[in-house]
């Protein structure tokens, strides 16, 4: 019986006291973004997606108003991508105090067209207005051929495990932006992995992105599937190597790449062996380099080769962590730190 996740429970009673629309073809938790049969005769679905930028703001995680913009179409988008999407736009609605600077507005809306125009969609509309703080809300329409759809449920014992790219940038962002002077430079501007989606919902059984880190995205795909996975490749295959840099030079367990709550916008998904050579053909044909991490077990647990050992990541603690120490962004990394230690002191690492 796994353990539950305060999250978890929280989507559940809010939305609990909601009817279903039945024309939806995912449940509760079950895909990225909700998807919509909205055409009866058409061949495709709608996908549609919302999501804020408010607590990376309020943590000074996010204090360029250009990566606010960024991020604001980026957060939405990568949700269409993780259900095969194409997209049609956005819709966004932006909070500014009332003494932003001209210069302030002036970058967050080149950050949000910058981003529009890397992804090749459009600003469809929004609404404005002010408020004691920045709060920015997109929500982006697209729409996926019926046949080819991509959920988080339906991957097989046995199936590979694959990332779009390299893991670990988002929380080297937030380690050497809030807790280091030596990694000011640190690059983070994350794109949404739309192209390679297409190639994805070809062969995919499952997929998510790693908006809350790659730890918890597995534990999620985990409890809808009822199975684990099994990360088997060396870390430094497939951790990103500046962010490599920013761990070694802080003292920190690489892992740790993994367990952070801020992710970098990669897919996890998950691809049946008998169609793992057409996928890597299909991969090589648009020059794109998957990262293969390892592979679906039976068993529901997360399994990780520390120092050649292999260990049970305890991923209910990791998810519940944000929650329970309550934006005390010091509390957390503490407490992610006494983990790493406990792994130490046990003899597994």
């Amino acid at each position: 019986m796994l353990e539950p996740i305060i999250e978890n429970d929280l989507i559940n009673s809010l939305a609990g006291k909601f009817c279903r629309c039945p024309q939806q073809k995912n449940l509760l938790h079950e895909s990225d973004s909700e998807i919509i049969n909205l055409f009866e005769n058409s061949g495709e679905y709608l996908a549609v997606t919302i999501d804020s930028i408010a607590e990376e703001i309020e943590a000074q995680l996010y204090d360029d108003p250009y990566l606010i913009g960024w991020m604001t179409v980026m957060v939405n988008l990568s949700d269409l991508a993780a259900v095969g999407a194409e997209t049609v736009g956005l819709i966004i609605s932006e909070i500014l105090p009332e003494n932003s600077s001209n210069y302030f507005i002036e970058k967050l809306q080149t950050g949000i067209k910058d981003a529009v125009e890397k992804c090749k969609t459009f600003i469809l509309g929004g609404d404005t207005n002010s408020g004691q703080g920045l709060i920015l809300t997109g929500c982006a329409l697209g729409k996926c051929p019926k046949n080819k759809i991509l959920k988080r449920i339906g991957c097989k014992a046995g199936d590979i495990l694959y990332s779009t790219g390299k893991l670990g940038r988002g929380n080297a962002y937030a380690i050497s932006k809030l807790f280091s002077t030596r990694h000011n430079n640190f690059h983070y501007l994350p794109s949404a992995r739309l192209k390679e989606a297409l190639i994805i919902r070809e062969f995919a059984s499952a997929c998510m992105d790693t908006s809350d880190g790659t730890i918890s995205t597995l534990d999620q795909l985990m409890r809808l599937n009822n199975l684990g996975f099994y990360i088997n490749e060396n870390l430094e295959n497939i951790l990103e190597s500046e962010s490599l840099k920013v761990t070694k030079s802080m003292g920190i367990s690489p892992w740790l790449l993994l367990a952070g709550e801020h992710g970098e916008f990669e897919l996890l998904f998950t691809i049946p062996s008998k169609v793992e050579k057409e996928f890597l053909k299909a991969a090589d044909s648009d020059s794109w380099n998957p990262i293969r991490l390892g592979f679906v077990i039976e068993e529901p647990k997360i399994k990780l080769e520390l120092n050649k050992k292999v260990t049970c990541i305890n991923s209910q603690r990791i998810r519940n962590l944000p929650f329970l120490t309550r934006g005390n962004i010091e509390l957390y990394l503490k407490k992610l730190l006494e983990y790493d230690n406990e792994l130490i002191q046990s003899g597994i690492k």
